[in-house]
């Protein structure tokens, strides 16, 4: 079966807005999650429309959202056969946090809390992206090894900066037990209610049961929006203090009373779990000042007299009266009686008596009024000239060059750091990042490549660990049959867990070890057996002893054939690793390829040992099979060679490694 492009390897299950399937990116070999949509059967043409609408917003609100706690989504698309929509996501190997709860799986404080900060740093990257979730739920967070969240499923997000609210009238979107009283009532929503969502989730993984329950969806809404959830120390008093802080937090009732941020509720449960009591952050409401007000400020005054005193005394004119001299009459001005006037009131008295004076009531003829002001406005137009000629212009950026240098720097970046991780060994970290540089160039053959090559790689360690999982489950039923002396018993086992796990020094090692004491247990029956055949020799008549000769004499008995010979020899620069040979099913060579040797002032340390040794057996024809593996150098070295061992010969098996290229040659005579 195929959607689209992709091909369907199973059913992962059933969401609220239609099937998962697990399917495979024929294009880069990659697995993805497929999310269909599935409308009622009895569904109209409008409620058909709107789901769809819905289904597609999932894809436009997760696909900005490119954070390590956040699903990824890769592709969204239509497959013409079934005219089913889809979307292409990440696929997340692990468990929802709604079944790990289920389960009654346990999960520490330590983890819990660490595991909703994670949630809460991916909604406030989600938050600022103008995203808010609307359904933060258990079993939309998935925990993968090691405890990492990730936050799935924005199928009912709302995207404030674009689309309209497809929530039609008197319906709400989202999980009744874990809603904000502000989705149950219907008022508008934003990133602090995905913040009390999560608080609920945080009290049902500490105490294993939700704050507001109830039989029905009316006795749930109205507790959640009037009631008290019950305090975390009355449920389990084991419960750390600091716990009770942040919840409340959360879950408070007014909007305004929560953390403002996802980021402040991530830092109070990173206190916590540090031992501190945290601290909840100011309200920016009341933190910033809006406006300085000066009502109460008094303004300056000054004492002037009234200019009706002036006019209305005649001791206070400044014209002398009859019989007296002009200064005479500044002594009486100097001692009017004068009272405090505010500034203002003294500018609106010398604007009246300005225009008092008779030029101000003079006339100004429209000819010269009308020359003066277009003397100005010419004087205005040659200033801005003159300024604008000086004025340096700014070039304007090339913002398609400017992003276009920045994609092949990234670009550039990240095939180095995949590279050097792959050259570390470390595969996972190393398909991550050609995961994120397919995303830049999906079109590139190189990073296609990569992608199946690291996915292979993948598969096989995956393999690999189940062989040495099964290979130690062997070496153990072998190390108990050599310490019941069941020596050929033990012999097969350590053979077929070496075989499994080449690299496994110590199945190697009792390998050689369980022959040698079965070699030694055959010598002592052998000797057993000739002690007897030389008493029986011993008890002989002459006459029997001349009846033999004549017996022998006319029988001639069988030659048994010569053994064949075979000498190893590998010269190599390792100090760590071992080599094995085996001709059929007989091991010739099972030898370390490096020594401990003291140097001068200084500890013993490993040194490349020469190996070069010589194994005689029964002639045969047979598969030779050599084994060389370094762990320092992630070398796991395997190599079949068929060859015909003639009675009496003597072979030479030469290994030669060639540093430059990595690679081994063999030659065997």
């Amino acid at each position: 079966m195929k959607l689209g492009r992709y091909e369907i390897v199973r059913e992962l299950g059933k969401g609220a807005m239609g099937i998962v399937y697990l399917a495979k990116d024929p294009v880069i070999g990659r697995l993805v999650a497929l999310k269909t949509i599935r409308v009622g059967a009895h569904a109209d043409d409008d409620e058909t429309k709107e789901f769809q609408q819905r289904f597609v917003r999932e894809a436009q609100a997760a696909g900005i959202l490119n954070h390590p706690s956040i699903v990824t989504v890769h592709d969204i698309g239509q497959d013409d056969a079934s005219d089913m929509s889809f979307i292409a996501m990440e696929y997340v190997e692990g468990y929802n946090l709604k079944e790990v709860l289920s389960q009654g799986r346990a999960l520490s404080f330590d983890q819990i809390g660490d595991i909703v900060a994670q949630v809460a740093d991916a909604l406030d990257f989600a938050h600022a992206k103008g995203i808010v979730h609307r359904d933060v739920k258990p079993a939309n967070i998935i925990l993968l090894e090691g405890h990492r969240a990730k936050i799935t499923d924005f199928g009912i997000a709302k995207i404030a900066t674009g689309a309209a609210n497809l929530t039609t009238t008197g319906q709400f979107l989202g999980t009744p037990n874990y809603m904000a009283p502000e989705q149950i009532k219907g008022a508008p929503v934003d990133g602090r209610t995905d913040i009390f969502s999560l608080g609920i989730c945080l009290y049902e993984c500490l105490t294993r049961r939700k704050p507001f329950g109830g039989d029905s969806l009316t006795s749930i809404s109205y507790k959640i929006v009037h009631e008290p959830f019950p305090p975390l120390h009355e449920i389990n008093p084991q419960i750390p203090e600091a716990f009770e802080d942040v919840v409340a937090h959360c879950l408070a009732k007014d909007p305004a009373k929560r953390y403002q941020r996802g980021r402040d509720l991530a830092v109070a449960l990173r206190t916590a779990l540090r031992g501190e009591r945290p601290v909840r952050p100011s309200d920016p409401m009341l933190g910033e000042v809006t406006m300085v007000t000066h009502d109460r400020v008094p303004l300056p005054t000054v004492e002037v007299p009234f200019p009706e005193a002036l006019e209305a005394s005649p001791s206070l004119n400044t014209k002398p009266a009859a019989g007296t001299s002009g200064t005479a009459a500044v002594p009486a001005v100097a001692k009017a009686p004068s009272v405090k006037v505010p500034v203002a009131q003294v500018l609106r008295n010398t604007l009246t008596n300005v225009r008092a004076l008779p030029a101000w009531r003079r006339r100004v003829p429209p000819p010269i009024f009308l020359g003066i002001l277009a003397f100005l406005v010419l004087g205005l137009i040659g200033a801005v000239a003159a300024i604008s000629s000086k004025k340096v212009p700014v070039p304007v950026p090339d913002r398609t060059e400017q992003s276009r240098r920045a994609s092949v720097a990234r670009e550039r970046r990240l095939r180095a750091e995949g590279a050097a991780l792959l050259q570390q060994g470390r595969v996972t970290d190393a398909y991550a990042k050609y995961e994120e540089l397919s995303r830049i160039a999906p079109k590139s053959p190189f990073v296609n490549s990569m992608m199946e090559r690291l996915n292979a790689m993948r598969q096989r360690d995956e393999v690999s660990k189940q062989q040495i999982v099964r290979a130690k489950q062997i070496f153990d039923e072998g190390k108990a049959l050599f310490d019941a002396k069941q020596y050929p018993a033990a012999i097969e086992k350590f053979n077929e867990s070496f075989t499994m796990n080449p690299s496994s020094i110590e199945a190697g090692d009792y390998l050689k070890l369980a022959q040698q004491e079965q070699q030694k247990v055959d010598e002592a029956k052998a000797a057993a057996r000739a002690a007897r055949t030389a008493s029986r020799t011993a008890a002989a008549t002459t006459t029997t002893q001349a009846q033999t000769e004549t017996a022998a004499t006319a029988t001639t008995p069988a030659v048994p054939s010569a053994p064949t010979q075979l000498t190893t020899t590998f010269t190599h620069p390792f100090t760590d690793g071992r080599i094995m040979v085996r001709a059929g099913g007989e091991y010739v060579v099972n030898e370390p390829l490096s020594e401990m040797k003291k140097r001068t002032f200084r500890r013993a340390a490993p040194v490349p040992r020469v190996i070069a040794v010589t194994h005689s057996f029964p002639a045969k024809n047979a598969d030779v099979n050599i084994w060389i593996t370094v762990p320092a150098q992630n070398i796991q070295e395997h190599k079949v060679l068929q060859f015909r061992f003639l009675p009496g010969s003597t072979h030479r098996l030469v290994v030669h490694y060639d540093a430059a290229a990595k690679s081994f040659s063999y030659e065997l005579n």
